[in-house]
């Protein structure tokens, strides 16, 4: 067994060779040139598409750029007693000023500006079912604050969690 190793390897160099032939006469040349002509027509024509595409991309990245100054602007308040406001883009403070009675205040004049307020806690459990309305405060002659009103079906006020979007 000890003279005869030269025959194993030799096979295996065989095999090896013969799987390399076989896949080589199977497959053909992969050329992106095999029987293509361009004309400098042709060629100056895709320059021009690339060119509008690149400014197509270009201009709509400015526009995405100019929407993200156009962010909404947002309060997440607690509803506890107090200065409640969690988290907000924009958003000075949130703060209770009776039952049921809050007032938000934004670091801009948002009189022009559409809101929409959703009662909603931070954290779990699922808020009590509290109603919401809400208002420009019309004392505040700088006009960023909104008045923030949260109360039950029956009328009643409650203190309430709410989340508050500002759309400019």
């Amino acid at each position: 067994m000890t003279g005869r190793w030269w025959i194993a390897v030799a096979a295996g160099l065989v095999l090896g060779l013969g799987t390399v032939v076989a896949v080589e006469a199977a497959t053909d040349e992969a050329s992106a040139q095999s029987g293509f002509t361009l004309s400098r027509e042709q060629l100056r024509t895709n320059q021009r598409i690339s060119i509008a595409a690149v400014k197509r991309v270009n201009q709509a990245q400015k526009d995405i750029a100019a929407l993200g100054a156009a962010a909404p602007l947002y309060a997440v308040s607690s509803g506890a007693v107090g200065s409640n406001l969690v988290r907000g883009r924009a958003a000075v403070s949130s703060q209770l000023v009776g039952e049921g009675n809050y007032r938000v205040k934004f670091t801009r004049n948002i009189s022009t500006c559409s809101w929409s307020a959703t009662v909603g806690d931070d954290v779990p459990p699922i808020p009590t079912a509290a109603s919401i309305r809400l208002a420009l405060d019309t004392t505040d002659v700088a006009r960023t604050q909104l008045i923030v009103r949260t109360f039950l079906a029956n009328g009643n006020a409650v203190n309430a969690g709410f989340h508050v979007q500002v759309f400019c």
